[in-house]
């Protein structure tokens, strides 16, 4: 176990402890700002909210953008130590499942945290220009509509920010798994994104249910027994248990990579 805990530690420090993390953080932020300017200028200041901009940013087509950026920090991780033959190194020093669990580890949160810290500093960024919440405006909070007051707006914020941050997670997971099929830089890192495209696809198509559809899940519009705290945890564990399983694929892919050369 303190094998497997300083190992995490070192590949935490290489995802969320480096310069390709506070480049995601502030390339995500400012690429949002930046694409919602023209919606931004127009709008008056004092009459809209952020709560309403990040309701607008939800239907345009660079939203899930996110995806992108979330990955630079740890989807890589598996390609770059292959191509500079660190990984046998790392191995020699723990053990192939406990250098496999780290990665997947560092790559979840580190994805999560991109979107995290991203997000809130977007909306503090945009606090300058209007404020949180402006019950003027009608927005459809839906399930979530006991935060629609100035005092527990952020708890709103919260919420939709986590599942977007779950989402994020695991579809990086994903691209870590599939690293170890396509060692290819760039196509791990648009993986996330080429993934939930082709999930929604497959959803609408198959006529999924909404409350396991990607899109519902990753924006907080799941509705369980109209209970909020349930549809967030049944949001939350969804995106847990499938990145478990895409990070468990990842080991033993990675184990058969590592033995095989």
């Amino acid at each position: 176990m303190k094998i497997l805990l300083n190992t995490v530690r070192w590949d935490l420090k290489r995802t969320i402890l480096s310069k390709r993390f506070l480049f995601a953080v502030l390339g995500l932020s400012l690429v949002t700002i930046v694409t919602m300017f023209d919606e931004i200028s127009s709008f008056q200041r004092g009459i809209t909210s952020i709560a309403y901009i990040r309701v607008i940013i939800g239907y345009l087509d660079f939203y899930i953008i996110y995806l992108l950026f979330a990955a630079i920090p740890g989807t890589t991780l598996f390609c770059a130590d292959w191509d500079n033959r660190f990984i046998r190194f790392s191995v020699v020093r723990c053990s192939k499942s406990k250098y496999a669990a780290s990665k997947v580890i560092a790559c979840f949160f580190s994805a999560i945290g991109v979107v995290f810290m991203s997000e809130w500093m977007t909306i503090f960024t945009l606090r300058r220009w209007f404020p949180f919440f402006e019950p003027s405006y009608e927005i459809e909070y839906g399930l979530y509509s006991l935060f629609a007051e100035r005092d527990k707006i952020f708890g709103y914020f919260m919420v939709k920010i986590l599942c977007k941050a779950f989402c994020a997670g695991f579809l990086c997971v994903f691209a870590l798994w599939l690293s170890t099929k396509i060692i290819n830089v760039f196509v791990t890192l648009a993986a996330p994104l080429l993934s939930y495209y082709l999930i929604s696809i497959i959803s609408y198509a198959f006529r999924i249910p909404p409350v396991f559809q990607i899109d519902n899940l990753s924006k907080g519009n799941v509705n369980i027994n109209n209970d909020p705290s349930l549809s967030f945890l049944f949001t939350i564990l969804i995106f847990t248990f499938a990145s478990i399983i895409f990070g468990s694929w990842f080991v033993r892919s990675s184990n058969r990579r590592i033995e095989n050369g």
